[in-house]
């Protein structure tokens, strides 16, 4: 395995031109490379319900690669474990995936993704939820050109944050009362 501070992406990503496929981890998952224009195409007209169903489907194939990368996933440190995720994603081109701590909030930012934020909730969450095996709810806080935020929590706490954020609360205060516990 490994060393908790590192990613090996030798064989991450493998194309077989004479086949027309490419394939990706350990497992061989076949991929499909996709102009991010397409999918902006298809969050932009699709329901919410498929963009989450697409966001998640993203998500869970980088969280199952992840997993298969640690000896035991739901043991492994939090070094050991961002690393892991944050190089897979990076490999299927979601972005720079790293976390902040906001008091006992988990923050994880994704910088310079050329998703919409709409899809960067859900695949945030089933990746972690299919590298862990424990469900975990997310909302995103903020995004802008270079990076998007999003709260990873438990569903009341998911749900708090969004009722402030609505009323007006900006996304670094909502965190700071959910810390404080406020309600």
């Amino acid at each position: 395995m490994p060393a908790a501070s590192s990613f090996d992406p030798t064989r991450a990503v493998r194309f077989d031109l004479p086949r027309g496929s490419v394939r990706a981890g350990a497992e061989g998952d076949r991929v499909l490379l996709v102009p991010t224009a397409a999918l902006d195409e298809i969050v932009l007209s699709a329901p919410p319900e498929a963009v989450e169903a697409l966001g998640r489907a993203l998500g869970s194939a980088i969280g199952r690669r992840a997993a298969a990368r640690m000896a035991n996933p739901q043991t492994a440190g939090i070094e050991e474990f961002v690393t892991q995720l944050a190089g897979e994603a990076a490999v299927a081109g979601i972005g720079v995936l790293g976390v902040e701590r906001w008091g006992r909030a988990l923050v994880v930012v994704v910088q310079d993704s050329p998703l919409v934020g709409t899809l960067l909730g859900p695949l945030v969450s089933s990746s972690i939820e299919a590298a862990s095996g424990r469900r975990v709810w997310t909302t995103l806080l903020s995004r802008d050109e270079h990076a998007a935020r999003i709260l990873v929590a438990s569903e009341r706490a998911v749900g708090r944050v969004r009722e402030w954020i609505a009323s007006g609360l900006a996304w670094s205060e909502s965190l700071a009362k959910l810390h404080g516990g406020g309600s």
